[in-house]
């Protein structure tokens, strides 16, 4: 893990290097590890991975970003190690932050595949917003209760229960180990008083997306969620959606094996051949 500054914020990046096509993930809320597994699965060895950690999740606090200063950490890591025209693949609210790094800077980014983006407002159809209120909002008011009384676990179960189902202690806990999981639910309170903030204070026009978009989403994840990304792919014309079964929020680590097997032949699929023509 390599660990350096951008815009006087610390981020960490771990780099696979070689002469593979760029391939950049970004890890979505609450957990700095939710691509670890993922960037070190055989099926993505064609790639030059880039697994980036980002601002707030290195045991400093970030809170003040937008989801355009993050998109700009993102851009500012991949010119500096000259991985331009990289495959984004981001997760749950990364994918936020991968959307506005292909608006604000389309150079960048070849092709996205985002891997169930967050519920949130921007990206929610306007028919469920009253729906997606009445789910969250109650979550969100138990978990910065949670907050105030300093009990950030409290608060870091409470929302991961509803996103990710209620047996989702045990799944990290088996895959990344109790102390990775702990640090993370202790450390917690930067995702709701910085990240979650700036995803509520965002605005966003999904048809400004210009690249390649592969949906991804898990059979048993919340139909709320299913509905933001058929409504997504309805704005961003040429969209694909992927379903996998048996998965639902936390596939980045239930299924991985999966998962890199999409990103490899979607990406394959939109990558010009060099091979010259016979």
């Amino acid at each position: 893990m390599v660990h350096t500054q951008i815009d006087g914020f610390g981020i960490a990046y771990t780099d696979s290097a070689g002469d593979g096509e760029p391939l950049l993930l970004i890890h979505g809320g609450g957990l700095a590890d939710w691509c670890t597994i993922l960037a070190a699965t055989p099926a993505l060895q064609r790639f030059r991975v880039i697994r980036m950690v980002r601002a707030g999740y290195l045991g400093t606090a970030a809170d003040g970003l937008s989801v355009a200063d993050h998109a700009r950490h993102a851009a500012t890591l991949l010119r500096r190690l000259d991985a331009t025209g990289a495959h984004v693949v981001a997760h749950s609210s990364g994918s936020a932050i991968a959307l506005q790094l292909a608006v604000d800077d389309p150079a960048v980014v070849r092709t996205l595949t985002l891997l169930e983006p967050p519920l949130v407002d921007p990206l929610a159809d306007p028919a469920d917003l009253d729906a997606l209120h009445a789910a969250f909002g109650p979550v969100m008011g138990a978990a910065m209760g949670a907050l105030a009384r300093g009990d950030e676990e409290a608060a870091f179960d409470t929302f991961m229960s509803l996103v990710c189902g209620p047996g989702y202690r045990d799944v990290l806990n088996s895959v990344l180990g109790t102390e990775v999981v702990d640090a993370a639910a202790r450390s917690s309170r930067h995702f709701f008083s910085g990240e979650v903030q700036a995803l509520n204070g965002w605005t966003f026009d999904p048809a400004a997306v210009t690249q390649p978009l592969l949906l991804v989403q898990g059979a048993e994840s919340l139909p709320l969620e299913h509905r933001l990304i058929a409504h997504l792919a309805r704005l961003v014309p040429g969209s694909t959606i992927a379903t996998v079964e048996h998965v639902n929020h936390l596939m980045p680590l239930t299924a991985p094996a999966v998962l890199a097997r999409l990103v490899t032949e979607f990406t394959a699929a939109r990558t010009p051949s060099t091979t010259p023509a016979a």
